[in-house]
């Protein structure tokens, strides 16, 4: 057996507008799972999630794509685990599919997984971290032989190219997450968050800790009607941030009773105090699991206005998910 290289952690984009220069280059955002791939020479691979958790098995239909494509080389990737929909684009309900069951035959010929590789950290024994992201990029396409759609190098754009505005207006029009821009001259910066690179999101999304649930009324009645949410502040208390009670399938509402019900809990454990509106009748539960929603806005007091739930993020730790 080969030697996989380390695992990196993964460069953080901020949230922002979109410079528009001949600085930076310009990508899709995808709608996935981020995912760093480490390549042995004999072509074991390891995937590493955000919060540096293996997730090798969760995709085993992609454990022999990157050995094939590198040719014997040694190499750490980063990039995105993603389904795609029909129309062959990104779809973060299809990864939540495969985020709740194991990884059986059948569900990975119903939600075959993709991993989109946009950076290149390491090949052989040198270390490409403190290249420009150009240089990396360029490395990256002549490295990769992909034989087959599930290793992506997706594309990348320069101000010469497309305007920062119609990026934007083609990734509306298509469904795409958003774009992201990063300086051609920028080093990877393992696990910082750096303007360096900035993201800018067609929809507003937030991780959230879990402290709690409510029970339904109506079609929901006796099941799960809400979750109540939350995030750490800079002491490491779990500060309440509101709850969500839309965007349920029914599929995810049997899964989240499920996940929930081992980590009940007689107290609340927020740190901060949840509405009694809110708290009444609420089922406590350990704050383990992090999740996803999109919200239209965030109050002045650091609420979550108009939520919708999107999905559990297996790839998160609770630790991570911050007060905004």
């Amino acid at each position: 057996m080969g030697t996989v290289p380390d695992a990196v952690a993964p460069m953080l984009a901020v949230d922002g507008p979109l410079p528009d220069d001949d600085r930076h280059g310009y990508e899709w955002k995808w709608d996935g799972f981020r995912g760093c791939v480490r390549v042995a020479a004999d072509g074991q691979a390891k995937i590493t999630s955000r919060s540096g958790s293996d997730h090798t098995d969760r995709y085993p239909e992609l454990q022999d794509v990157f050995g094939a494509a590198l040719g014997g080389r040694v190499a750490v990737l980063d990039g995105e685990v993603v389904a795609l929909n029909a129309a062959g684009r990104p779809e973060f309900e299809l990864m939540q599919r495969r985020a709740m069951y194991e990884p059986t035959a059948k569900l990975q010929a119903e939600v075959p997984v993709v991993y989109f590789a946009f950076d290149l950290l390491r090949v052989d024994d040198e270390s490409l971290l403190n290249l420009p992201y150009e240089q990396r990029r360029a490395l990256l396409a002549e490295l990769l032989e992909p034989e087959d759609g599930r290793l992506v190098v997706p594309p990348w754009y320069t101000r010469a190219d497309i305007a920062p505005d119609q990026l934007l207006a083609t990734a509306a029009q298509h469904g795409i997450e958003g774009v992201v821009a990063k300086r051609l001259d920028a080093p990877y910066l393992p696990g910082a968050r750096s303007p360096l690179w900035t993201k800018h999101a067609l929809t507003q999304t937030r991780e959230v800790v879990i402290g709690g649930w409510r029970t339904g009324a109506g079609r929901r009645a006796g099941t799960l009607g809400a979750l109540l949410l939350g995030a750490y502040d800079d002491e490491g208390a779990l500060v309440y941030l509101g709850d969500v009670g839309t965007g349920f399938t029914d599929d995810a509402l049997d899964h989240l009773r499920e996940v929930l019900a081992p980590l009940a809990r007689a107290e609340s454990p927020f740190a901060t105090e949840v509405p009694r509106d809110r708290a009444r009748g609420a089922q406590w539960v350990a704050p383990t699991l992090v999740g996803e929603v999109v919200y239209r806005r965030m109050t002045p007091d650091r609420r979550l206005r108009h939520t919708s739930w999107r999905g559990l993020r297996p790839d998160r730790t609770p630790d991570e998910v911050r007060v905004p």
